[in-house]
């Protein structure tokens, strides 16, 4: 039998227990590796979490290569790297994680120690943090492939917008330092694989022909998310996503204020469900409001979500992918957001999912679900159908690692 070719996957992003997004994409990336490749993790794992680490990690890869945890180092010695990685973010304007995870966690001449007999012929990043490994390694490793999981000098922007304590300034120029660095990154790979189609132009016209481009949107199990939508009276209407996250606290203060309150003018009786981990205390104090529910973790989601009328998500910002969506619409609730939480997802307007911009947009969207039966039914179909044919696993990782494997094979 011919041999597979061997992958290397690099990461700090484990596979499990899925319930972030960016965990739900590695764990897929190597099951659909494990059918194309010889696959060989590489990843930072603390020594009394490793049993627990190659029992998740059973199946998805045929080789763990272990990286020495920074966490696992002594007290003075994580002082010295807090207080050397401040001063690299007020010198460089990128972020803590640039210096822990590039100059630390992958540590360029570990990663060729751990590697160097492995005789590999791809090796995937997951997030550019580690790109000086490309150099390190180019004796050694014929192509370099970066899954870059988002544009992460726009999720800073985001980030340091919402901080009122920093002058502007500062955080124009440190967000135009993080691009800088960012965009050289993607210059060093031979492949960048993006998960939107917006990325995919962005990132090409960076690259300009250094890289050859992939596209891997973030692909869903359909037989773990079946078609289940099963509305409750009185009605209920949702916003979905890891409420510990300052820009989804946004986007459900945006619904709680802004939205529902038109929609309880019409109908008093919906109820406002915020479904997702870890809620700050000023959305669960909105529960006092007998209309507000906040669901905090839940084991089993997509029986919450099933129950639901609509989905509303009111996100600001182009780039990325909101998987969210795609799990919401894989159970046929239909959905109701804004264009840019949908650019780049090749999502049609009214197949399942409603786009507004203007609070009472959105709103009027939710009332005509709320009152129009046969509306909603028709829409829930259509969202499922909109998944089934363009998010499910074969046609996004599974792709993937085919194309991945064709590129990279001598």
């Amino acid at each position: 039998m011919e041999s597979k070719p061997r992958l290397g996957v690099l990461t700090h992003v484990m596979p499990y227990p899925r319930n972030a997004g960016q965990q739900q994409r590695v764990y897929y990336t190597l099951k659909a590796a494990r059918e194309e490749f010889h696959v060989t993790l590489i990843a930072p794992v603390r020594d009394q979490e490793l049993p627990e680490a190659r029992k998740h990690l059973d199946g998805l890869c045929d080789e763990l290569l272990v990286l020495p945890s920074i966490e696992d180092v002594g007290r003075a010695a994580r002082l010295s790297a807090a207080a050397k990685s401040l001063v690299y973010c007020a010198a460089t304007g990128l972020r803590r994680s640039n210096y822990y995870l590039g100059g630390l966690q992958f540590d360029p001449s570990v990663v060729r120690t751990l590697i160097a007999d492995r005789q590999l012929d791809c090796l995937l990043f997951e997030y550019w943090h580690a790109y000086r490994c490309v150099e390190s390694l180019r004796d050694l490793i014929p192509k370099f492939v970066l899954d870059m999981h988002n544009v992460l000098w726009v999720s800073h922007a985001q980030k340091l917008n919402d901080r009122r304590d920093l002058p502007g300034p500062w955080k124009r120029w440190s967000v135009a330092r993080y691009r800088t660095g960012e965009e050289r990154a993607w210059r060093m790979f031979d492949g960048v694989i993006a998960i939107n189609q917006e990325e995919l132009k962005y990132a090409s016209s960076v690259v300009n022909g250094c890289a050859d481009m992939f596209y891997a949107p973030m692909g869903i199990d359909l037989g773990a998310w079946p078609y289940s939508w099963s509305p409750q009276r009185p009605a209920r209407v949702a916003y979905y996503g890891g409420l510990g996250s300052p820009h989804n606290q946004q986007a459900a203060l945006r619904c709680l204020d802004r939205i529902m309150p038109e929609v309880w003018d019409r109908a008093p009786e919906t109820t406002f469900w915020l479904v997702g981990s870890n809620p700050q205390e000023t959305l669960l104090k909105r529960s006092e409001d007998p209309r507000v529910r906040v669901t905090g973790f839940v084991e089993d989601v997509q029986q919450v979500l099933r129950t639901m009328t609509a989905v509303v998500c009111p996100w600001s910002g182009p780039y990325g992918f909101r998987s969210r969506l795609v799990e919401v619409m894989a159970l046929g609730v239909p959905v109701v957001t804004t264009l840019d939480a949908v650019s780049g997802m090749e999502l049609e307007n009214g197949q399942g999912i409603l786009v507004g911009e203007a609070d009472n947009d959105l709103a009027r969207q939710v009332l005509r679900l709320l009152n129009d039966d046969d509306f909603a039914a028709e829409q829930s179909h259509r969202a499922r159908s909109q998944v089934e044919g363009r998010y499910d696993v074969p046609n996004t990782y599974g792709k993937l690692m085919k194309d991945l494997k064709q590129w990279s094979s001598p």
